[in-house]
């Protein structure tokens, strides 16, 4: 096993763990505020800003154009820690699989293409198992995998 698919199986295994939150509607700003019992003139002091400055900044949380660091400092003065995590839809070792799979079946057309050009295709018999070949995309030419 090599160091990448080492590291993909760890990140799975750990990734697996994490739930896919939708944040709340109106934003994880605004819903713990509220839920602490706070005012926005109460964050606002917190976060040395106007009280019209919290109503702008709950909004560009929830409509995604808040950036990081206003998020983090929020969190910060809510006493909460700001979490960030890419979660894969699917394994990331499936990823590699689905990519080495495009990569190899890609391969094979383009030879088939070139032979039949050549006049070559009689009695060759390409293999439509493409096994090998997939497993070298992802052993052998993985940094070029994603090109």
């Amino acid at each position: 096993m090599n160091s990448r698919e080492l590291l993909r199986r760890q990140l799975d295994a750990r990734l697996q763990t994490m739930q896919r939150e939708q944040p709340p509607k109106g934003g994880w700003i605004r819903t713990i505020r509220r839920a602490l019992g706070m005012t926005m003139a109460q964050l606002a002091k917190r976060l040395r800003v106007s009280a019209p400055g919290i109503a702008d900044l709950e909004s560009r949380e929830a409509n995604g154009s808040i950036s990081l660091a206003r998020l983090r400092s929020a969190a910060e003065a809510l006493g909460c820690d700001l979490q960030i995590a890419f979660i894969p839809r699917v394994p990331l070792a499936e990823m590699v699989e689905r990519q080495a799979v495009l990569k190899a079946s890609h391969e094979n057309s383009r030879l088939v293409h070139t032979m039949k050009l050549e006049n070559q295709d009689r009695g060759v018999a390409l293999s439509p198992d493409l096994t090998q070949s997939v497993e070298r995309w992802i052993t052998k030419r993985g940094s070029r995998l994603w090109d």
